[in-house]
């Protein structure tokens, strides 16, 4: 069983209530959250390419998995909370939730067409990363894409510059969020994903959020 570092299993029951409020009350995190989710579907271009099986890591309560099975797609879940799983299962019957997380996806599940992620890569240290970008190109059929939208900088650089400026601002409340936490830096995990072949596409969507989408 994966440890729930942190806390999803208790955040569970209340998860999609405070992400609509957070969404509303413009929390520097999850800012344009249907947005958000709405830029994955659009960067993968579904009017373009016959895609029939996503996998979206991290499915939480299956907001973003939704989007997908919307459009009559087959969506395959991964999430490490057993109480997260349990709320997507029951919001969605028709999907398929499996234990897991970007370094331990079940090795029976087939190459899919797509495989997505949002507010979950933070999660993982530098190092973990290169693991995670590894794994997902496991997982994807030739032709196939990659899409992630999480909490980046674009640089190093620049994520010192915004953490000092939060810190002069005095938002102790947004600085925590970073506490063992792993922000993504896009320059990086462009180079990361150009080395196992792939071609890029991205931008920044909120103060917080990035979207990267790697295909070949």
């Amino acid at each position: 069983m994966i440890q729930d570092r942190w806390g999803f299993d208790e955040w569970a029951k209340s998860y999609d209530m405070d992400v609509i409020r957070a969404e509303q009350a413009e929390d520097w995190l999850f800012q344009d959250y249907e947005r958000v989710l709405n830029k994955v579907v659009e960067y993968c271009e579904l009017n373009k390419h016959d895609y029939a099986t996503v996998i979206d890591i991290g499915t939480g309560t299956g907001n973003l998995a939704s989007l997908f099975l919307a459009r009559g797609m087959n969506v395959i879940g991964i999430e490490p909370s057993l109480e997260m799983r349990k709320i997507c299962q029951e919001k969605f019957p028709q999907m398929i939730v499996e234990e897991g997380d970007f370094l331990t996806v079940p090795l029976y599940l087939p190459q899919v067409d797509l495989v997505v992620s949002t507010y979950a890569l933070h999660h993982l240290t530098p190092s973990e990363k290169v693991a995670a970008v590894i794994e997902m190109k496991r997982l994807l059929k030739p032709k196939g894409r990659i899409v992630v939208a999480d909490l980046m900088f674009r640089n190093a650089a620049e994520e010192r510059r915004i953490r000092e400026a939060l810190q002069d601002a005095g938002r102790r409340d947004i600085l925590e969020e970073f506490e063992d936490e792993y922000p993504g830096l896009f320059e990086e995990l462009t180079v990361i994903f150009t080395e196992e072949g792939f071609s890029i596409q991205g931008e920044r969507l909120t103060e917080a959020v990035w979207i990267i989408c790697a295909f070949h």
